[in-house]
């Protein structure tokens, strides 16, 4: 099987910006005349977006380049770019035999020195490419976003200036580096022109878009300016607030604007005050308390989402008690619960990892419990209901579509299994019939 000059295959692993910068980086090689394969087999570069956010993600990423690096034929190349290769570059050289090319996250037009210098100069191998670039550098001549059927999703910020001892995102990313105001609204009207339905835009904190520019440019003032010339996409959501946002310009926002989805996703990681204060994060649970319930009494129909951890090292029992009976009370739609991961160079790591991994996946699934009797309640009380759901697969064979309706965001929530027929990124009202603990059962309408 003979290798293609010129082509190159991408496998993303890790989250949703992992996807955007994979989006950025095929666009990129494709203006140098680069020509993207759906397989590894006869490109001419492999290249893996790794993950290195927590233990698994970097397992998963090892596991993947020794994969391939155990395929790879002569004349191909295996770059290793991503979390995993600008957090532990020598370890992962050294982990992994056979990786030729490496490259970080702060600047993705790195992947065009990579290649052209191994396809000039094979010998360099292995080509390590890390400057110590200062901050993110966004690329201006590549969109910022990724579409995947109807949905897509558009970055308007990367980095993080907060300092949550758990976390290594900012050892990873640098400081909050956002995209200017008019970049943003150029990849939203280019999406609305393809067509799509859905529009998620994120960042790793959406609430701190434009901190670090001008006076003015802020989450708020970005969404006056884009959502009034993206009318024809029915859905625009938010992925990830952080709390303590300012809420009054956001609740109105969610509140007035019809393609604006009253849809809050805010990883609270914890709700004892003691627990937080140790993460180094916002600790006024009664902040969240005023702030959930204001917003739910201004805004009828509005979906929560959180995150939690258990095990963190400073978690007593008393203290898993207050997480449990808070997500008791407060009754989140979504939720997602991790086990504490240590991580090197964060400032968690003097904590050590106390509580044994039985023990953090037993506090796991007790919380997941709670969680999934809430989730069946709120997902049966739609029964009856008329919703739209963006279709993202169909069996014909079956009659059967599944999709999502505005409700679930992509690849965390639920899904809807609807008798029917429809194509993929179409939008179909569908009424429900049955629910499961995070899934819909309906009827396609019309």
């Amino acid at each position: 099987m003979s290798i293609k000059p010129d082509t190159f295959h991408i496998l993303t692993l890790g989250c949703a910006k992992n996807l955007v910068d994979s989006s950025t980086m095929s666009q990129l090689l494709n203006q140098q005349g680069y020509k993207q394969l759906e397989s590894a087999n006869k490109a001419n570069f492999i290249i893996v977006n790794t993950c290195g956010f927590i233990h698994d993600a970097r397992t998963e990423s090892i596991t993947e380049l020794t994969r391939l690096a155990a395929r790879k034929k002569p004349g191909q190349f295996l770059i290793a770019a991503g979390c995993l290769s600008q957090r532990q570059q020598r370890e992962l050289l050294n982990e992994v035999d056979g990786i030729d090319g490496l490259m970080g996250t702060r600047n993705l037009a790195d992947i065009l020195y990579v290649a052209n210098q191994l396809k000039s100069v094979p010998k360099l191998s292995p080509l390590t490419q890390l400057p110590p670039y200062p901050a993110l550098v966004h690329a201006n001549n590549a969109h910022a976003s990724v579409v995947q059927g109807g949905s897509s999703y558009l970055k308007i910020a990367d980095g993080c200036r907060r300092s949550c001892a758990f976390c290594a995102i900012p050892l990873i990313k640098g400081p909050l580096v956002s995209r200017q105001p008019a970049e943003v609204i150029a990849d939203a009207l280019e999406l609305q022109a393809h067509g799509v339905k859905e529009i998620n835009l994120i960042a790793q904190d959406v609430t701190d878009y434009g901190r670090d520019s001008q006076p003015g440019t802020d989450l708020a003032s970005l969404l006056k300016q884009l959502l009034p010339q993206i009318q024809d996409i029915p859905w625009v959501r938010l992925l990830y607030t952080f709390p303590g946002f300012q809420r009054g310009p956001l609740m109105e926002l969610m509140a007035g604007e019809n393609n604006l989805l009253p849809y809050l996703d805010i990883p609270l990681q914890h709700a004892s005050p003691a627990v937080l204060k140790s993460m180094s994060r916002p600790s006024d649970i009664a902040w969240v308390e005023d702030t959930l319930m204001s917003m739910r009494e201004r805004i009828p129909g509005l979906v929560v989402r959180t995150t939690m951890i258990v095990g963190f090292p400073t978690e007593t029992d008393t203290a898993f008690q207050q997480l449990m009976d808070f997500v008791a009370r407060m009754e989140f739609d979504h939720l997602g619960v991790f086990p504490f991961s240590p991580e090197n160079g964060t400032p968690a790591e003097p904590l050590g990892d106390p509580i044994p991994q039985a023990e953090k996946e037993a506090r796991q699934a007790e919380l997941m419990r709670l969680q999934a009797k809430i989730s069946l309640r709120k997902n049966q009380g739609l029964i009856g209901r008329q919703l739209d759901m963006l279709v993202e697969g169909t069996a014909p064979e079956q009659g059967v579509i599944v999709g999502r309706t505005w409700r679930d965001a992509p690849e965390i929530d639920g899904l809807v299994i609807a008798r029917g027929s429809a194509d993929v990124g179409e939008m179909v009202p569908v009424r429900v019939t049955g629910a499961l603990e995070h899934d819909l059962y309906a009827e396609a309408l019309g």
